[in-house]
């Protein structure tokens, strides 16, 4: 059973349930896909059919909801759906066989899950947090403040959370240094240390999530592999963009890293038990 998880709610409500009744879905497929049927091929047929047609219904509310709010992350949601449409497509289920129909549905239940979580907690997340607003700077540095409301009580978690807020304070720093013309080689130097040094949190985090048993590990590990990823994918994939705009992206990597990470920390990271 795949869970829609505490983190994966953005907090615009039709988006929501529709992220919501996708992960039903596909939790619905995977379970009827494992009951006895006489014609699994004809099942999986209707069930693909079924995710493509919702899938597809969700992407179009989810664009004219961006549309409507003059969302700038728009274009980029545009990219990754027809992505994600085109890869859907390439699954065939013409003239399978009801084990070939079977393993197909299995694959593609689990490339469903994957890809959603990591669209929703990378993209969709973002969804209404970037556009101007005249107090964006000052929701920017409260958000900076490491404040008692992060705590978790956990004294290596709390002071590694905060070395990650002095990272990303230096980030926000860069973006407004007016003297300083061309700003590559510290942005990726920052990149580089955001990292390495989120990686190795990551790693203490998980360590002690083990050592008590916690049972939030394995959605903790979804999480942190996703935003490991996505800095992944900005240090190697957008150097170029970086390069050519770099006070505009500055700016749209800051909301992220601040969105994810304070959402993280107070809807994943505050349930973590301490010994």
């Amino acid at each position: 059973m795949y869970r829609f998880t505490e983190d994966c709610y953005i907090g615009i409500p039709e988006i929501d349930q529709e992220h919501l009744k996708l992960f039903q879905l596909i939790n619905e497929a995977v379970e009827s896909m494992k009951q006895p049927s006489t014609d699994k091929s004809a099942l999986a047929k209707h069930l693909l059919n079924g995710l493509k047609e919702y899938t597809l219904t969700h992407f179009s509310h989810e664009e004219a909801y961006m549309e409507k709010i003059n969302d700038p992350e728009l274009p980029k949601q545009k990219k990754e759906h027809i992505e994600f449409i085109t890869k859907i497509n390439s699954y065939s289920l013409e003239n399978s066989t009801n084990e070939n129909a079977e393993q197909t549905m299995q694959e593609l239940c689990a490339f469903l899950i994957r890809w959603l979580y990591h669209h929703i907690l990378s993209s969709d997340m973002m969804i209404g947090k970037i556009p101007g607003n005249p107090n964006k700077q000052t929701k920017i540095e409260e958000a900076l403040t490491f404040s008692s409301k992060y705590y978790t009580h956990i004294a290596f978690i709390d002071e590694e959370h905060k070395k990650l807020f002095d990272i990303i304070r230096e980030a926000y720093q860069l973006v407004e240094e007016q003297f300083l013309h061309d700003k590559y080689d510290k942005i990726i130097e920052i990149l580089n240390q955001l990292k390495e040094y989120t990686e190795f949190h990551f790693k203490n985090e998980e360590t002690y999530m083990k050592k008590i048993n916690y049972s939030g590990f394995d959605v903790q590990h979804q999480a942190h592999t996703v935003f490991v990823n996505r800095l992944v994918e900005v240090t190697y994939t957008d150097l170029n963009k970086i390069d050519e705009n770099q006070e505009e992206y500055l700016h749209e990597l800051l909301d992220f890293l601040l969105t994810w990470l304070t959402n993280h920390i107070l809807k994943l990271d505050k349930q973590i038990p301490s010994e």
